[in-house]
């Protein structure tokens, strides 16, 4: 979602307007659910996706109109199933219906947004500003059909409604449409994107970032093939390590904060907290033995070591002599040895691996 905000901000900065399409809602085999989102300019998609095929091919188009006109927004509902007699109809909804075997049904959403707005810029940092900070964040949109923004007063609708939201409900950044009171943020955020009416508006509430980091231990060359695959993936990555050869920026440039510290003294470093994921990769069972000691005493929600069985029941044994139980060390949180197996050999492989089974647990577990 950062490349989103990135996107988003290389626009603005060129004087490219453009529209912002998502799935407000999915049901069914649907190729992508509620939360895709697409940015389209003039030239058509910019980044990210709502599907593909022709479902996708018509959001375009529409964007393409939008751009044209400098104003308005659509809502738009197709229906994904196989038809014989073309490509695209309205089925007995109202839906487009499209040509595809899913069988499913997407509603997308695009809103034109101008690059001269006041206080996009501003909003647009502050989401990426998200990315870095150890908080939950969401992006709010005011969700309106084209027929209801025809019917509304000239100017009344003209303004995107869009805010930016923290876990506690704070408002970190908005552009409310004239005559639009702001929604009650609490009630919005949610582990996965959420549609709610309020004050006779409907909203769509998008989680950006969940609380947590991946904290890397060893910056060695798993790390080097991890960060940036964790990156695209939406994790926020830290790299610890002891070494200044494996701490050096040029190494992570995706990673949000690369640390440089003792192995035995990680706590005057940082903590771990119960969003968090501990990644060890080391450079030896002894600091092996140090991180898992540290990651098994704190609340994190997942512990993963690298290295073989032999390794593994080394570093089991020291923790027994520092008084950790079978119980602690052999918990549902801690996957030693890490990874899903897919008979990974090399550092990319294994980072495939690992990044799979960090996804299997976000999805698992998203505390808000």
């Amino acid at each position: 979602m950062r490349e989103l905000f990135e996107q988003m901000s290389q626009s603005i900065a060129s004087g490219d307007s453009f529209v912002l399409s998502v799935i407000i809602d999915s049901s069914g085999s649907s190729p992508r659910d509620s939360g895709a989102i697409m940015l389209s300019g003039p030239q058509g998609r910019i980044w990210g996706s709502v599907g593909g095929a022709l479902a996708e091919h018509r959001v375009i188009e529409n964007a393409g109109e939008l751009l044209a006109q400098r104003c308005g927004c659509s809502l738009r509902r197709f229906s994904l199933d196989v038809s014989d007699d073309g490509p695209l109809r309205a089925d007995a909804t109202g839906a487009d219906s499209v040509d595809a075997v899913c069988g499913g049904e997407i509603a997308v959403f695009s809103r034109f947004i101008d690059a001269a707005l006041a206080g996009l810029a501003d909003l647009i940092q502050k989401g990426i500003d998200c990315f870095s900070e150890k908080e939950s964040s969401w992006l709010i949109i005011g969700i309106s059909d084209s027929s209801a923004d025809a019917a509304a007063p000239p100017g009344a609708d003209d303004i995107p409604s869009l805010c930016l939201a923290r876990t506690r409900g704070e408002i970190c950044g908005a552009i409310a449409a004239v005559g639009i009171q702001p929604p009650d943020i609490p009630a919005l955020l949610a582990e996965k994107p959420k549609c709610a009416d309020q004050g006779g508006r409907r909203w769509f509430s998008l989680p950006l970032t969940q609380a947590g980091f991946v904290y890397v231990f060893g910056g060695g060359h798993v790390a080097q093939e991890l960060v940036p695959l964790l990156d695209r993936l939406d994790f926020r990555a830290v790299v610890f390590d002891d070494r200044e050869e494996f701490t050096r920026a040029q190494l992570f440039p995706n990673a949000v904060k690369i640390i440089r510290g003792d192995f035995t003294r990680i706590g005057g470093s940082l903590s771990l907290e119960a969003g968090d994921y501990a990644v060890i990769a080391t450079k030896g069972h002894r600091w092996d033995f140090q991180v898992e000691a540290f990651a098994l005493a704190s609340p994190a929600r997942y512990i993963g070591v690298i290295g073989s069985k032999k390794k593994h029941a080394f570093v089991e044994g020291q923790l027994r002599a520092a008084g950790f139980t079978h119980e602690q060390i052999h918990a549902p949180r801690v996957h030693a040895p890490i990874g899903i197996d897919i008979g990974s050999k090399t550092p990319a492989e294994l980072a495939v691996s690992i990044a799979a089974e960090l996804i299997n647990v976000r999805h698992q577990s998203q505390p808000v």
